[in-house]
């Protein structure tokens, strides 16, 4: 099933378990402003609900940026106070969507920049073309990424690439950053929906409640000690364990027979209804 949904800042596209969410400011290369991140910020409330929804991707609409950074004509009225609010408010929408209960991919269909790629890095996985670009330009306007960049850079490239793209200030094609080890899935730009979308159709078969605990305690690795990651693991692991959805797997793995598609917090008879 396919639907859409809106003319507004952001567009919702439903294609069977996937959610596709498209920036829609092309003609200011999908630059954020807050009235999009409140959009935004809803439309993630909206697909956190929504049970049918298994994985959402994020992209730009038009051929030349998925996110070309916040809107600089509204920056320049802020004044320090007003800047450290904004940049409290884009942390909080991305810092939800790393922690997003569901699989997040960024289809990236070119410019990145600034707050572009801090949404793109926000996700757990990036799909780019070979027309995309990726930098963080704040600091050749003399001042430095502020929703997160700084911190989910050195997660995803590591402190040395972090460090380069930060410190540089240019654009990153796409070949430089698969190297940089931040680009999950490449694609002609022609390709690049079909791939994104055969990408989540590999997320979106797993059951939701064993996805979502994964990426949770995959988030923490690096954040704790590790005995206390390994404690974590081993908790979530047995959370996981005592669903109806994996009793069934493996159940149905030692049986040898295929199994049923139970959810996890539903019983056998529910799923087979």
């Amino acid at each position: 099933m396919q639907t859409a949904d809106g003319n507004g800042l952001v567009l919702t596209e439903q294609l069977g378990a996937v959610r596709l969410l498209t920036i829609n400011r092309p003609d200011k290369l999908n630059a954020f402003t807050p009235a999009l991140m409140r959009e935004l910020d809803d439309l993630l409330d909206d697909a956190a609900r929504d049970s049918a929804t298994r994985v959402l991707v994020i992209t730009g609409a038009g051929p030349k940026a998925f996110v070309a950074g916040n809107d600089i004509g509204g920056l320049i009225e802020l004044d320090g106070v007003e800047a450290y609010r904004d940049m409290q408010r884009g942390q909080r929408v991305l810092l939800r969507l790393y922690e997003f209960s569901k699989p997040t991919i960024a289809m990236v269909n070119g410019y990145a920049l600034g707050g572009g790629l801090e949404l793109a890095l926000a996700c757990d996985f990036i799909v780019a073309s070979d027309t995309a670009r990726f930098g963080f330009p704040e600091i050749t306007l003399n001042t430095i990424p502020g929703w997160g960049g700084t911190q989910l850079a050195v997660k995803k490239m590591g402190l040395a690439r972090a460090k380069q793209m930060v410190l540089t200030g240019r654009h990153y094609t796409t070949a430089e950053c698969r190297e940089f080890g931040f680009i999950h899935v490449f694609a002609a730009a022609p390709e690049l929906k079909s791939a994104a979308l055969a990408f989540a159709e590999q997320l979106a078969v797993h059951d939701p409640f064993a996805m979502e605990m994964a990426k949770r305690t995959v988030n923490r690795a690096g954040e704790i000690p590790l005995n206390a990651g390994l404690d974590l693991e081993a908790a979530n692991y047995a959370v996981t364990f005592g669903t109806t959805a994996a009793r069934e797997r493996l159940s149905a793995f030692a049986a040898r027979r295929k199994p049923k598609n139970v959810l996890a917090g539903t019983s056998t008879s529910e799923n087979s209804k």
